[in-house]
């Protein structure tokens, strides 16, 4: 089995990225032909998020963002163990890359927030490609582990757990001026976040973007690697967090705001079939609850 497995990832690794992206588009076929957790995840958040959408561009978005999501499984292999000179390639923007030195020039670190859209992972390798980074990661079960470890870190930098260890590391680097990195929409631990509404619907968020920006005053920026249509390749695009990213008391709703913000401008390559509200406040039923009944 494990051999099985390193040869598919082998094979990932060296296939053309057309190739890639046509193979998780005939994948994605079923998955919203289908009944299946990831389409019916996908519709209700479509349904619940933007509600103000048609039914006709809803069911286009279905499609499109599982289209999405497995291009970004598929092409992970590629990222993290593929071809350098063809990494390089993807990591080429002269634009960004000056927006980073610019960014690092000043001093403080930068906080670095690459939520789940587009290819994500190819925005953590960006910045890394431009000085010392370290990135929180939530550690995964058995051999994917050490894949992620050696993937997101191929460029230099230190990846850290999502523990108080991790969460120290963290700011370690940003008091040396160093660069760090976080998924700012993933449903944190229990006891590390706050409920702050999130297309109007309540949501689990991290408070450690806030509170890391606040204690070193370090700028908080968005990195965000668009995926290009036909595997044509990646577009990047680096945006300032709102101001009040850093208030103890709003920071957490400024930050799902932001992100909100993000989706919205380019919703098609957002995962969608995540389980972003899966956990709510003690007594608040889960707004999936209903979704779960209906199986198609």
């Amino acid at each position: 089995m494990k051999s099985l497995v390193g040869f598919l990832l082998a094979a990932l690794a060296i296939l053309p990225l057309p190739i890639l992206h046509g193979l998780a588009a005939l994948a994605s076929v079923p998955l919203w032909l289908l009944p299946g957790k990831p389409r019916r995840l996908t519709r209700w958040h479509l349904q619940h998020c933007l509600p103000e959408i048609c039914a006709r561009e809803r069911r286009r978005l279905v499609r499109q963002s599982l289209g999405h999501m497995l291009k970004a499984l598929i092409e992970a292999p590629a990222f993290w163990f593929g071809s350098r000179k063809r990494l390089d390639r993807w990591l080429a923007d002269p634009h960004a890359a000056r927006q980073i030195a610019e960014l690092r020039a000043q001093g403080r670190g930068v906080i670095w927030l690459c939520p789940h859209w587009g290819a994500w992972e190819l925005a953590g390798l960006f910045c890394s490609a431009h000085g010392p980074m370290t990135s929180l990661y939530k550690p995964q079960k058995g051999a994917v582990d050490a894949l992620m470890l050696e993937g997101r870190s191929r460029l230099g930098a230190k990846l850290v757990p999502t523990t108080g260890a991790g969460v120290k590391a963290l700011l370690t680097a940003l008091k040396r001026n160093e660069m760090i990195g976080i998924l700012p929409d993933h449903d944190p631990p229990p006891g590390s976040g706050v409920f702050a509404p999130l297309f109007g619907i309540t949501a689990h968020t991290t408070e450690l973007v806030s509170k890391l920006a606040a204690r070193s005053g370090a700028p908080v920026w968005f990195c965000l690697a668009e995926r290009l249509p036909l595997g044509k390749g990646y577009r990047f695009h680096l945006q300032p967090a709102p101001e009040g990213i850093a208030d103890p008391t709003r920071g957490v709703a400024v930050l799902n705001t932001a992100i909100e913000a993000i989706v919205r401008r380019w919703p098609d390559q957002y995962w969608w079939a995540y389980e972003r509200y899966r956990r709510q406040p003690a007594g608040q039923p889960s707004p999936y609850a209903q979704q779960k009944i209906r199986r198609n």
